[in-house]
């Protein structure tokens, strides 16, 4: 078994200072890093008008990089080839890595870790809302070495689950493409305002969440993630103690038809049906349970001709506020929008044909999540060496012969 070796971060890596000195009326790419893991991107063209800073960093391609405010939600990433010579400010050091010693993205890979993220929060400095892991703190972390023939095969493994997942996500966006086909696809028929086919538009209740996950078997309330169009999930939620503010009408019940009335501009008014829900599952005040009457339409029917991009963006024309951030849909309005009311059969037809291709994108959806926890466990697994790497890349490696 080889030797791995547990060192402080700053002894693999050199922070990389390439200070650009901005000048009047010349255009600068810069760049950031977004949280959770979605890595380093392209923050558009700035000026001396627009950049506060009198100076920024040049990131090269290979670059590992970090967000020194929001390092324990996974902003991290090693600077890919499309944002070579773009520019940082402070927030976002650069460093290169020891090709001898140490891959960047085997590092990143470490640092992508729940239990080393959990770790960040609880030891970051300055006042809260502004505490920064600042460079000290990140070359003096230790991190674990292997040999680098080791890191190479740990990469190796990783990658063919990112392949597999890849794979999906390419298959899921199709399905996607297909589903809204189909879903645009509403059957000819005189339209009525939607608030002359329900009973009432219940609303939800803003209470105090005690945090970012729900516990099983505990009161959760949803957050606004939990609907997309014509999907649902109960996971996105958050655990709750106190129900006593709650009654009866907050109570999110199997079959429930709710929409979000407020959100960005792109998912204000999203419609979805609640399915397999936990018990003790609530509705926040941004969400409200639509209550169809079944003689007028059907609630199946209603969960995807709202997903249509025709009365997408029926519903977003009624979106007010005066942020871009987040708009809201009010009852009147929304009562107002009109709606193709076919017969009761044509809305099944339509409606069976959707939930068919909707099937299949959940399918997809539940194996990408599946993947996603098979590489968060394997990378835990590789690195704490519960598995040894050369069995993972007989396991996962088959079609490279590894």
């Amino acid at each position: 078994m080889s030797e791995w070796e547990w060192v402080p971060a700053g002894t693999a890596v050199t922070q990389r200072k390439d200070i650009v000195q901005l000048a009047n009326d010349v255009e600068y790419r810069t760049m950031g890093v977004r949280w959770y893991g979605k890595g380093a991107y392209d923050r558009g063209v700035g000026t001396t008008k627009t950049i506060k800073a009198k100076r920024l960093y040049r990131a090269s391609a290979g670059d590992f990089v970090f967000n020194r405010i929001d390092t324990h939600k996974g902003a991290f990433d090693v600077v890919p080839d499309r944002l070579d010579g773009a520019l940082a400010t402070n927030e976002f050091p650069l460093y290169r890595t020891n090709p001898a010693r140490l891959m960047a993205r085997f590092l990143l890979l470490y640092f992508q870790q729940e239990t080393v993220l959990r770790t960040i929060e609880n030891s970051r400095s300055g006042s809260e809302g502004r505490a920064r892991w600042k460079e000290a703190d990140f070359e003096g972390w230790k991190i674990p070495l292997p040999p680098i023939g080791e890191q190479r095969r740990i990469l190796a493994v990783v990658d063919a689950v990112d392949r597999k997942v890849s794979s999906a996500e390419v298959e899921a966006r199709q399905l996607d493409r297909v589903l809204a086909k189909i879903q645009a696809e509403i059957p000819d028929a005189p339209e009525r305002y939607v608030g002359d086919l329900l009973f009432s538009i219940d609303s939800g209740k803003s209470v105090r969440a005690l945090g970012d996950t729900p516990v099983i078997g505990k009161p959760r309330i949803l957050k606004l993630s939990a609907i997309r169009p014509s999907s649902f999930d109960a996971s996105e939620g958050k655990y709750i103690e106190d129900i006593t503010p709650f009654s009866g009408s907050h109570v999110v019940q199997e079959g429930d038809l709710l929409i979000t009335r407020s959100n960005t501009p792109d998912r204000v008014g999203y419609v979805a049906m609640a399915r397999d829900v936990p018990r003790d599952t609530y509705m926040p005040d941004l969400m409200w349970r639509l209550r169809p009457d079944p003689e007028k339409v059907r609630v199946d029917y209603l969960e995807h001709v709202f997903a249509s991009s025709r009365l997408r963006a029926r519903v977003t024309a009624t979106a007010s506020g005066t942020s871009q951030s987040m708009r809201k849909i009010n009852k009147a309005g929304f009562s107002k929008v009109l709606v193709p009311v076919p017969s009761l059969e044509d809305q099944k037809e339509y409606a069976d044909q959707c939930a068919a291709v909707a099937a299949s994108v959940k399918a997809i959806r539940t194996e990408i999540d599946r993947l996603r926890a098979v590489r968060s466990g394997l990378v835990n697994a590789l690195l704490s060496r519960e598995v040894q790497v050369d069995g993972a890349l007989a396991e996962f490696v088959k079609e490279k012969g590894a």
